[in-house]
């Protein structure tokens, strides 16, 4: 039995033209917060998908780089949400019920009738959770995008098997929400963790499990790492920006690694290093483009999917077992999600995570 459900919903949406989204592009900055909270239907869900009211939304870079250069007008913004399930489908998997708590991630931005920053979302029955009761809201909505990058990066890229006992890994910035949770994934398999962070955050990552942590600002940090664990082969660049996946294939280099990247370096190969980039929206199981007509397309990638669906399936155990990564709550409503992601684009955000209540 579906709960009482409103015809139209509360949403935050992206509200930049398309030259608008271009110019920035070409330009690397934007003007203005680019979204609009607005009335909008609630989405009709499919038999095999279950409704959602969202109670709470942790915020990402990715939400803000959607604004300001490849959201649709109109497009609901926000991936990360944690709630409570509405209505089900009459096929949805999961074996919910009315009220269950319920949290996962979206693939928000592109969408008129997807998106978290919403009073409701729809998700197939398996795309999603069921959060114990040990974890709050809060909590709950940082196993999205962060979480499940790390996830992908670890088990279906760099081929992290649980038992991998001892075998090294770096974690290039490590405080990040990603670096967090890829920390504990890697010492959950039995991995053998070297971070890099700075000199503030190196206690914190230590606190997450990390076995060692290098200053990357060091111009003797790779160097020192390839001489306390020459065996290392694989890294996990969480920054991607400037050196750092320099930094990481200095490391792998002389196992002739791999480095796997969260924004796309262009490169696939260097010096004998496989350079992989990753992108978490692939475990939507679907074709998308950016800035379409005109942008690059993605395909599927059905594994990604089954990756997604099975780290689901096991996280209301193992999210008993994992640290959410330091929350930065910001004042509660749609009104105030503009503030949190000027806060990312601006980068002041830096160690934790930040979340807001829609109500």
């Amino acid at each position: 039995m579906a709960a009482q459900i409103p015809a139209s919903m509360k949403a935050l949406v992206g509200n930049r033209s398309i030259c608008s989204r271009i110019a920035n592009f070409a330009f690397g900055k934007s003007s203005g917060d680019g979204v609009l909270v607005k009335n909008v239907p609630v989405p009709e869900i499919s038999d095999t998908e279950i409704l959602v009211q969202v109670s709470c939304v942790a915020l990402n870079p990715t939400d803000f780089k959607h604004v300001d250069f490849l959201s649709p007008k109109g497009a609901i913004i926000g991936c990360d949400y944690s709630g409570t399930v509405a209505k089900i489908g009459s096929n949805a998997p999961g074996n919910w019920s009315i009220g269950d708590r319920v949290a996962g991630v979206t693939h928000g931005g592109l969408y008129y009738d997807k998106g978290s920053f919403a009073e409701y979302l729809k998700i197939p029955g398996d795309w999603a959770w069921k959060v114990p009761f040990s974890v709050t809201d809060e909590e709950a909505t940082t196993f999205g995008v962060s979480a499940a990058t790390a996830m992908l990066a670890l088990n279906t890229r760099l081929g992290v098997p649980w038992g991998s006992r001892d075998t090294p890994i770096l974690i290039y910035s490590g405080a990040t929400a990603a670096g967090l949770y890829a920390i504990q994934l890697a010492k959950l398999a039995g991995l053998t963790v070297i971070a890099t962070a700075s000199p503030r955050s190196h206690d914190l990552v230590k606190e997450y499990g990390a076995d060692a942590v290098f200053d990357y600002r060091s111009p003797t940090a790779a160097e020192e790492i390839v001489h306390a664990y020459p065996n290392i082969d694989r890294a996990l660049d969480c920054f991607s920006e400037g050196t750092s996946t320099d930094f990481c294939v200095n490391v792998v280099r002389r196992n002739k690694g791999w480095v796997v990247t969260l924004l796309d370096s262009k490169k696939t190969e260097s010096e004998g290093v496989k350079i992989e980039f990753l992108l978490a929206y692939s475990v939507f199981n679907s074709e998308f483009q950016w800035l379409a007509p005109i942008g690059p397309k993605f395909p599927k990638k059905p594994a990604d999917n089954e990756a997604l669906r099975r780290f689901y399936a096991s996280l209301p155990e193992v999210s008993t077992k994992l640290k959410t990564p330091p929350l930065k709550k910001i004042k509660a409503g749609f009104e105030n999600l503009s503030v949190g992601l000027d806060m990312l684009r601006q980068g002041q955000v830096s160690g934790t995570k930040v979340v807001a209540s829609l109500k």
